[in-house]
């Protein structure tokens, strides 16, 4: 007897965790809806945010004060966004506060970047590719080897499968030169010909100090940002851009986030976006940026904020924020389950079982069908009857139809 109740409780503990991730899918299948946002973008013509979303609203799009504008300006009051179009019916202004406009301006000053929590959860690559800085013929071209960085630099021939010494002990003792402290937190780059110019690696070491490597005329280029010196660097992208401006982004453990420049002499500038403090393990950042402006939206669990930024100094000139859509199946959620399990997550990209907590509404419901349970299991013992009270209270449906399952009877 005693095993056949260890076993009972095993098979209703299993059936229970199974309905959990079951039916809230189910049910979420059923009731959810798309919680996407409009497109925002900041106005160089009206000097504002803009939203638009010409699926809900196809004759007008409007700004974060409630104006409206008719479809037929859209192209007009949003000249940056839609340059190749004005171009295309003679139509661009040839200057917009008092700069120049040329497609070869707008297209080097262009700034398009997504970053997601996934990002930063997948496994780096272990290995690097270091491409010379200042080829001969001006294109890049792979060098035959690649590196790892852990407790030293290694550099191994591709094809052969052996060990560089005497590259690997020259960029060894550079970097020791230098004062980098092995092993290595980490290190970024692009290992793509696939862009305009190589700027190597950033590398962080032992002590959080963030350098700069790369290979130039075949010798090593090592350098201190000392951007460590203000700022507990997280995470960094490289980011190559066109005209040269910055190396990448960065993100601080802080919630800083921002670019790095080059100094007129030869240093490194940590210029800082103008947002809300950024969590780079929860939160979603996207830029569109031009030569005037640029757009940054920051997006949580919660909602999104949007930012218009001038590209010069990255301060904020106007900000909006949107609550996340309500749809039915948040409303559902919280009355019908007090928690769930699922294998995917917003914040991971890995399958996985998630456990999703709800809300205190769903022990109400609980409470009715413990109350059912009651009679539902009358012609059982005591024990039995409470226990199954009980269960249901704590798992609410899962729990119940588990305990249906088991029912003596079937």
């Amino acid at each position: 007897m005693k095993y056949k109740n260890l076993i009972f409780i095993a098979i209703v503990a299993f059936t229970t965790l199974v309905g959990s991730w079951v039916i809230p899918s189910l049910a979420q299948k059923m009731t959810d809806e798309s919680k996407g946002y409009p497109l925002m973008y900041y106005s160089a013509r009206l000097k504002e945010l803009c939203m638009i979303d010409f699926r809900t609203h196809p004759d007008f799009f409007s700004d974060i004060k409630g104006n409206r504008y008719a479809r037929a300006d859209y192209d007009s009051l949003l000249p940056l966004l839609n340059a190749r179009q004005l171009m295309l019916d003679g139509t661009m202004p040839d200057s917009i506060d008092g700069h120049a406009i040329d497609m070869k301006t707008l297209r080097m000053t262009q700034v398009m970047f997504r970053y997601r929590p996934q990002d930063m959860q997948m496994p780096q690559p272990p290995m690097g590719v270091l491409f010379e800085a200042m080829p001969k013929r001006g294109k890049l071209t792979l060098p035959g080897d690649y590196f790892t960085l852990t407790d030293r630099i290694t550099f191994t021939d591709a094809e052969t499968n052996t060990t560089d010494e005497k590259k690997s002990n020259r960029f060894q003792e550079e970097m020791q030169k230098k004062g980098f402290a092995f092993p290595a937190q980490g290190y970024w780059g692009n290992p793509s010909t696939r862009k305009p110019y190589e700027e190597g690696y950033f590398c962080l070491d032992a002590h959080g100090e963030l350098f700069h490597l790369k290979m130039v005329n075949g010798r090593p280029f090592v350098k201190n940002t000392h951007l460590s010196d203000s700022l507990d660097i997280r995470w960094f992208v490289m980011s190559e851009v066109s005209d040269k401006r910055f190396y990448g982004f960065v993100f601080g453990r802080e919630g800083e986030v921002g670019i790095i420049e080059s100094t007129a002499e030869g240093g490194y500038f940590f210029r800082r976006l103008d947002i809300r403090p950024f969590c780079p393990e929860k939160d979603q950042l996207t830029i569109l940026g031009n030569l005037l402006y640029w757009t940054v939206s920051v997006t949580d669990s919660q909602g999104m904020d949007t930012y218009g930024l001038d590209t010069e100094t990255l301060s904020c000139l106007s900000s909006y924020y949107q609550p996340v859509k309500q749809v039915m199946w948040d409303s559902v959620s919280e009355w019908l389950f007090p928690f769930s399990l699922s294998l995917q997550s917003e914040e991971n990209a890995f399958i996985n079982l998630y456990w999703h907590t709800g809300t205190w509404k769903a022990f109400l419901l609980n409470a009715l069908l413990a109350l059912s349970a009651l009679l539902l299991f009358r012609r059982t013992s005591p024990a039995r009857r409470g226990f199954c009270a009980g269960w249901i209270l704590l798992t609410g449906i899962p729990g119940w139809v588990a305990l249906l399952i088991m029912k003596k009877e079937n």
